[in-house]
């Protein structure tokens, strides 16, 4: 059985418990991720419910009158962000399979004044649009959340128009980096650890799934310590790492990837 029809129920049970108590304010995360000039025009709302693992959109080159897929928009940051850069005559699609956090994207779009952001409930892995339908998908760490990534990798492919582009951010994980006290924590997936692909594999997916050109544009190691800024790691699951984890290692759990494809 591969990993990505393992306990896919209990996968999605698990990340929806966990991102409806998300706390008050994450903020940190996203001044690690974002320079000051790109948080000046968000809203303090969409800031404090930043959760990705990287900048990706630095290097999705979003061009005005672009329609753009928000795969798991969660607190709104980089719909907003995304919106901003496709202007008035593009389109942003927040997709998330959470209505609490479509309210939250809507409430932090309506803050920002914008008036190209189409909200949508729906699942990675069955995105509810038509084919060849947008230029551009991206997505923040959410990858690593799907029990069933090959297929919400084609799902990503199928909604892109023939020469589309993708541009993710998701972490890595070697295959047996971590010790099983700390992957079978249910808090490990939640925070995309437990179920984090090796890159070789991520990338080989995506090709899989019809992409081609597919390139990996950034890397960033995450610590121990910034694994702390995420709510989603329980102190529990912190105390595990730096018990088991050899201080080398804790240097680097795992690698923040920023990957651009496109859609033949």
């Amino acid at each position: 059985m591969t990993r990505d029809l393992m306990h896919g129920a209990e996968v999605k049970d698990l990340v929806r418990a966990a991102y409806r108590n998300v706390p008050p304010t994450t903020a940190a995360v996203a001044r690690r991720l974002y320079g000051p000039d790109a948080l000046a025009d968000v809203p303090r709302s969409a800031i404090d419910r930043s959760l990705g693992v990287a900048d990706h959109l630095r290097h999705a080159g979003i061009g005005p009158g672009e329609r753009v897929l928000d795969i798991g928009c969660g607190g709104g940051i980089d719909t907003i962000l995304a919106a901003r850069r496709t202007g008035p005559s593009g389109r942003v699609i927040a997709l998330d399979f959470l209505p609490e956090m479509l309210a939250r994207t809507a409430q932090a779009v309506s803050e920002a004044g914008l008036a190209n952001v189409d909200l949508l409930e729906g699942e990675m892995e069955d995105i509810p649009l038509p084919g060849g339908t947008v230029d551009l998908v991206v997505s923040n760490g959410v990858v690593n959340l799907s029990p069933r990534k090959s297929r919400a990798m084609a799902e990503a492919a199928r909604v892109l128009r023939p020469g589309g582009r993708l541009c993710v951010a998701d972490l890595t994980v070697g295959q047996d980096d971590l010790p099983p006290e700390i992957l079978t924590r249910p808090a490990a997936w939640a925070g995309c650890v437990a179920g984090a692909l090796a890159e070789d594999t991520f990338v080989r997916k995506l090709e899989k799934a019809g992409f081609r050109d597919v390139e990996v544009v950034h890397r960033e190691a995450l610590s121990v310590d910034d694994c702390a800024l995420y709510p989603l790691f329980t102190p529990d699951v912190i105390r595990l790492m730096k018990e088991l984890l050899p201080p080398a290692r804790q240097r680097s759990v795992a690698v923040a990837i920023v990957v651009r494809a496109d859609r033949p």
